[in-house]
């Protein structure tokens, strides 16, 4: 049991500190300057989007597109329609007959993926862009996000994003303070153009380097990894921000959560072969460490727990069991406290935690039950 413990702890510790501190020291040791190109011309761009549910809010995104400032002649905006609703699908075709936009259709609800899938079988640009329904852009964003392209070793480039709704509630606080963490990480990664977790709500790749064939995979997950296994460098553009709405109660977070870590793990299982030390040596350690093991994370944690149980005899670790009690206590007085409208913000952070432990649990049964979540359900706000 001592072993186990131990073992428990050590994963929860290299995970939340020690990868970031290994790969900022591995980045540095390895480091190189970056080499500066800058294009003569402008490349073509496919900018996509899928749509389903939006109605006539999408004309606030198309209007958006419209004022990007890239030149109108190496720019195609592509909207996949996902099943759209009646009235999504009016106003998307009402754009498309102005020539503001080519609409594609899909009959029957199959995902984001999929719909980006249907219009990378089509992509005869060098750079294709993916973008939510929902993102609005600066207008100078898209060139910033394509300008890296110059460097033929570039492969993918994305964004960040900025929560708008923080002070809602002790969720959505919450939410912000897990995505700097997030973000401290990938700015590690990004010291060696080895970002493997892209910003889904917009960024950019080499149309040549992105298999989207297996419809049950996020697009998101393979598209910093497949430029990475090609050889290329996957860059995080923190000046490029897009707008999203953090999860404002218990239940829109583990739905959240939930949906993201079966969808991950799926993802994972299909690409297993990026997980091949011999061939993909660094990539491998990169996915095991940042993601395989941040989905997982409730499997050490529980380890710890039942493992610290069985140890009660020793002063020390009865002092670490009564520890993890009181921490699990004060998260469920957080997530009570959420429930009644209050935020109290060690307490909601905590709170936010278990949820997220939950999650994980939760993902790792539904692969177990073949359970996938390939179609998007809305689970962003209340």
């Amino acid at each position: 049991m001592l072993i186990l413990f131990l073992c428990a702890i050590f994963l929860i510790v290299y995970s939340f500190i020690g990868y970031p501190l290994a790969f900022l020291f591995f980045a540095a040791s390895a480091s190189r300057k970056r080499r500066k190109s800058a294009y003569g011309e402008l490349p073509s761009v496919m900018f996509v989007f899928a749509t389903c549910f939006e109605g006539e809010k999408i004309n606030l995104k198309i209007k958006n597109s419209l004022e990007l400032d890239y030149p109108p002649d190496k720019l195609e905006i592509v909207v996949v329609s996902d099943a759209a609703t009646p009235e999504t699908l009016a106003e998307l075709k009402k754009a498309e007959r102005k020539g503001f936009l080519r609409l594609l259709e899909n009959p029957r609800r199959s995902g984001k993926g999929v719909a980006l899938a249907r219009a990378l079988a089509e992509c005869r640009s060098d750079v294709f862009v993916v973008t939510d329904a929902d993102t609005l852009l600066e207008p100078h964003h898209l060139k910033e996000l394509i300008k890296p392209f110059a460097d033929q070793q570039i492969g993918a480039t994305t964004g960040i994003i900025h929560y708008a709704n923080v002070g809602e509630s002790g969720i959505s606080h919450s939410q912000r303070l897990y995505w700097r963490f997030e973000m401290l990480m990938r700015k590690a990664e990004n010291l060696m153009g080895r970002v493997v977790a892209l910003t889904g709500a917009i960024y950019a790749i080499r149309p040549e380097l992105f298999d989207l064939s297996d419809p049950r995979c996020d697009a998101d997950f393979l598209a910093p990894i497949q430029a990475i296994g090609h050889g290329k460098k996957s860059l995080l553009l923190d000046h490029i921000c897009a707008l999203d709405y953090a999860p404002t109660s218990s239940s829109s977070l583990l739905k959240r959560r939930i949906r993201m870590i079966t969808f991950g793990l799926w993802s994972m299982i299909c690409n297993i072969g990026y997980l091949n030390p011999f061939r993909y040596p660094l990539l491998s350690w990169q996915l095991l460490s940042h993601k395989v093991l941040r989905w997982l994370i409730a499997i050490p944690f529980l380890t710890a727990f039942i493992s610290n149980f069985f140890l009660l005899k020793h002063p020390l670790f009865l002092a670490i069991f009564v520890g993890q009690c009181l921490f699990y206590l004060a998260g469920i007085v957080g997530g009570l406290a959420s429930r009644l409208g209050h935020n109290v913000p060690l307490l909601s952070s905590i709170w936010y935690f278990i949820l997220s432990l939950l999650g994980s649990l939760v993902g790792i049964f539904n692969i177990i039950r073949g359970k996938d979540y390939t179609v998007w359900q809305e689970t962003a706000q209340k």
